[in-house]
């Protein structure tokens, strides 16, 4: 039997499993539409399971535009309202707007000549940082690198990006690898 991290161990979702065994943690370079699909993702899932938000991935993908963000910068008052109505997502009016600005942040960034990954990088210098934890300890909800990350996302005027949702993101997208030591994916 695979060693798993203790938060997928038990499951019995594929879904959980499969972004366990695929995604999580796997460093996100030079792909800005990834990033600011992870992103979304995981400001929607704040205050609410991982699973609930996993499970609604393909529907998120549907609902804005495959996380282009070209396309979702563009979203008006009229796109807001269709997903507020949409029942395949979370329908939470904040969220949806910090979406929205968030890729208006990273279309900016863009036209700066800029990368979101850079920004998410610039830290690191490009590295994965090792954070994991042992059997009986627990990884913490932030870090010293998510406080920062989080008060220059909300400097540069990106939404629903505090410092525990940063710390989620930054485990998932690999700039900080999180996986238990025991994990037979770290």
């Amino acid at each position: 039997m695979v060693k798993r991290c203790r938060w997928v161990s038990d499951s019995q979702d594929e879904k959980m499993v499969a972004y366990h065994d695929q995604e999580f943690g796997q460093p996100v370079f030079d792909d800005d539409r990834l990033l600011f699909e992870l992103l979304t993702l995981e400001l929607f899932q704040s205050g609410l399971s991982w699973k609930t938000v996993l499970n609604k991935r393909e529907n998120f993908k549907r609902a804005f535009a495959d996380f282009d963000v070209e396309k979702v910068a563009t979203f008006d008052n009229q796109d807001v309202e269709r997903l507020l109505a949409d029942s395949g997502i979370i329908r939470n009016r904040m969220k949806i707007d910090a979406t929205i600005n968030n890729a208006k942040q990273i279309q900016r960034l863009q036209n700066e000549g800029k990368s979101f990954s850079e920004l998410v990088w610039q830290p690191t210098n490009g590295q994965t940082l090792q954070i994991g934890v042992g059997a009986n300890e627990h990884v913490p909800s932030q870090t010293d690198l998510s406080v920062d990350f989080s008060k220059k996302l909300k400097k540069l005027g990106f939404k629903f990006v505090g410092p525990v949702t940063m710390e989620s993101f930054l485990e998932a997208v690999g700039v900080e690898n999180a996986h238990d030591l025991d994990c037979a994916f770290r």
